[in-house]
């Protein structure tokens, strides 16, 4: 969520997308090894559910390049609209946390993979906030605790970045000299783990997520306008 609305501003919506999953990839990979390893994933779930992630992502990626051929204007003020949503979000959820609620007793498998599917299109077509959304299905119609929730989202995450890097490799649509050392960092916070959100929590992120959003909004929005 952080890294992509600075690469789509700088790099454009040809390279963006790309960019930012190869670099992703790696740092979500390391932090599902250290969920995995406190047996926080559920595999299961993950065997059922990453397949339609997968496929999901590789057509929502195709479907993003094809649009960039033919209406590539319009790519970027779509995108700003979609940061300038998830910027006032993250502030609502900073200022007013939602209540916690009890998981369903009884999963209800058939819909959630429906919202897998929509949440995988999602992710390879847009990005950011994926997390968020499939957090939400695996708690709310796999009745997944919350850990075990977000351990399984970074395992289906990495089949959604893999499905959609499919369609980014194979296009050309990498910018390796930004992608590599962005993947190294990846790697990097991914083992190591970010203090910061150790010390002050989700909200200092929240917040830093909805100023790097909305600047990312505003400056799209404003090149947009600009004659050209």
């Amino acid at each position: 969520m952080l890294q992509l609305p600075p690469l789509l501003a700088f790099v454009g919506p040809s390279y963006a997308l790309g960019t930012n999953k190869t670099a992703s990839i790696f740092g979500t990979t390391a932090a599902l090894f250290r969920y995995a390893r406190h047996g926080s994933v559920r595999w299961r779930q993950v065997a059922l559910v990453g397949p339609v992630a997968f496929l999901g992502s590789l057509a929502g990626s195709l479907g993003y390049l094809e649009l960039v051929k033919r209406h590539a204007h319009a790519v970027e003020p779509a995108f700003a609209v979609v940061f300038l949503v998830l910027a006032v979000d993250q502030v609502r959820r900073t200022l007013r946390p939602p209540a916690p609620r009890a998981t369903p007793a009884t999963p209800r498998v058939g819909v959630g993979l429906a919202f897998a599917a929509g949440i995988a299109l999602y992710d390879g077509a847009i990005g950011p906030g994926t997390g968020i959304f499939l957090f939400w299905a695996f708690t709310t119609w796999f009745a997944l605790s919350p850990l075990e929730a977000t351990g399984t989202t970074k395992a289906v995450n990495v089949l959604t970045n893999a499905g959609s890097l499919v369609a980014f490799v194979t296009q050309g649509a990498v910018l390796w000299p930004v992608a590599l050392p962005m993947a190294a960092a990846n790697l990097a916070g991914g083992l190591l783990g970010a203090r910061s959100a150790i010390r002050h929590g989700v909200r200092l992120i929240r917040l830093v997520t909805a100023v790097a959003c909305a600047g990312a909004a505003v400056y799209l929005l404003v090149r947009g306008l600009a004659p050209r």
